[in-house]
């Protein structure tokens, strides 16, 4: 590949990642939130590679409340993907809850099907809970 003077090569943004880069951005997204590793994480989260979209939604769950805030942010963006709103009850299940809710009344298709499936999840375990006690 021939370049002029001044151009730089630059990688498809879409480029395989390896599972030591997810690993990676998984830690430096817990520890300092930088922008790069955030968008890492989502990539694989909406990735075709399993093993990615597991490491990297346990890095995300991790990270707890600096999470759920990005992923509430792509939510109100129209940026948020599936695999990434299944990731909302698993860090805080009662925050979640109202932005599932207004997920499920709208109109946003895929989106909307998975608000609906993570609210009869969160049912389904406060009724095992209540069983339980």
């Amino acid at each position: 590949m021939t370049m002029a003077c001044g151009e730089s090569f630059r990688r498809p943004v879409a480029r395989a990642r390896s599972t030591l880069g997810i690993m990676a951005a998984g830690a430096a997204w817990r520890m300092f939130g930088t922008r790069r590793s955030a968008e890492i994480l989502l990539d694989a989260m909406s990735g075709g590679n399993e093993q990615h979209r597991m490491l990297a939604g346990m890095s995300l769950v991790k990270a707890g409340r600096r999470s759920f805030e990005l992923i509430e942010h792509k939510i109100a963006a129209g940026e948020a993907a599936p695999p990434v709103v299944r990731l909302l009850p698993d860090i805080d299940d009662r925050k979640s809850r109202e932005i599932l809710g207004k997920l499920a009344c709208g109109e946003h298709g895929e989106l909307r099907d998975t608000a609906i499936q993570c609210i009869d999840m969160l049912d389904r375990i406060d009724t095992v809970e209540k069983d339980d006690r």
